[in-house]
């Protein structure tokens, strides 16, 4: 049962937020969205989830397109952090109305996972710190059992051990092959232990598609010293720079075959050293743009 977002398009206040925006979600994977502040990671899942209605494109899965079908949309879970309208409601209130949102919603996991953590169904979440709220919110989309799950920053506010605990959580989920888990957030250190894929967004466009394992093995991060200033035109054109320091550069490529280090190796680099890459470094290499570096050339 594969998820299919398809040419997905949304204005907010007349901007383009999302432009035809297009990919695939596989059970059993877990998928980090990767973008600057503001750049729709958030108008992203709710596009998907309905709570925007898209002006072009369409959300399906195994090609029945949901907004025809809305009884699909209990195969997607996307619990909004911003959104209010449980403050004043008790656990059991909101168990209540996810019991009957969600027709395999799982009550003894529901149940097993708040007194983990010691929350009791009489607690009302106007009650709740940032953390203790975010918590929750896993806790009970993990409940609904909903095949894809669409988590907006699950771990900000969360202490270290109980971070720890809800990734263990979230891997479990999806070591069946039978759930996906998608994941907006800026926490990118901890994004990369636990995602198979990273889906990197700018200007309203996925820019980026990458399995990280096939990342891992063609991508090298490489700190280059040259005699003067000047960064050579091939390095530019071969990698993507994402520091420099004076007379220090560091650069990813993306392909780095032999080719690529045929050609570095021409420009006669004083030193060349290979540096750990992070999904961080991606980060930087795809969504920073060149002004924001004093690129000397």
């Amino acid at each position: 049962m594969s998820l299919v977002i398809n040419q997905l398009s949304k204005q907010i206040d007349h901007r383009t937020t999302l432009n035809q925006i297009s990919f695939t979600i596989e059970p059993g994977q877990i998928v980090g969205v990767v973008g600057r502040n503001g750049v729709g990671k958030t108008t992203l899942f709710r596009t998907i989830n309905g709570q925007y209605l898209a002006d072009s494109g369409d959300v399906s899965i195994d090609g029945q397109v949901i907004a025809t079908k809305p009884q699909l949309r209990t195969q997607l879970c996307f619990i909004d952090p911003l959104a209010n309208f449980f403050k004043g409601a008790t656990i059991k209130q909101i168990q209540w109305y996810y019991q009957t949102a969600y027709p395999n919603f799982n009550n003894a996991k529901f149940e097993q996972l708040l007194n983990r953590y010691h929350l009791t169904s009489k607690q009302k979440l106007r009650h709740f710190s940032k953390g203790t709220f975010g918590l929750f919110t896993i806790i009970l989309s993990v409940a609904t059992e909903a095949p894809y799950l669409f988590l907006d920053e699950p771990l900000d506010g969360l202490d270290v051990l109980i971070r720890k605990n809800i990734l263990g959580i979230l891997i479990d989920e999806v070591a069946t092959g039978e759930r996906s888990i998608v994941i907006a957030s800026h926490n990118l250190v901890e994004l990369e232990g636990v995602i198979d894929r990273a889906l990197m967004l700018k200007n309203g466009q996925i820019v980026n598609d990458y399995q990280l394992e096939t990342m891992r093995s063609n991508a090298r991060k490489v700190q280059l010293v040259y005699r003067d200033k000047q960064i050579p035109a091939v390095v530019k054109q071969l990698g993507r720079i994402v520091h420099v320091s004076g007379r220090v550069i560091v650069v990813v490529f993306e392909d780095f075959n032999a080719t690529v280090q045929a050609k570095l190796a021409a420009t006669k680099p004083v030193f060349q050293e290979e540096l750990p890459l992070s999904l961080a470094d991606l980060f930087m290499a795809n969504l920073t743009d060149e002004a924001d570096f004093e690129l000397l050339s």
